[in-house]
């Protein structure tokens, strides 16, 4: 089976999320996906200032779609 990543960045303060971002590689486990998505989640979270993260509540939500 082959799986796409999709990561969401996400508001709690505003209860909104964005459209959701495609990632480039295509897996070919879930495992595989799901540990890149964790690990993209880290990076993206680190990529934004500490303020912007804390007042907005910024976090990462994602899913790996099963490719038929």
């Amino acid at each position: 089976m082959k799986f796409m990543l999709v990561l969401v960045v996400c508001t709690a303060i505003y209860n909104d999320c964005d459209p959701g971002m495609k990632h480039k590689e295509i897996f070919t486990s879930w495992k595989e996906c799901v540990l890149t998505a964790h690990q993209e989640s880290i990076n993206l979270i680190k990529a934004q200032p500490a303020g912007y993260v804390d007042e907005n509540g910024i976090y990462v939500k994602f899913y790996c779609d099963k490719i038929i």
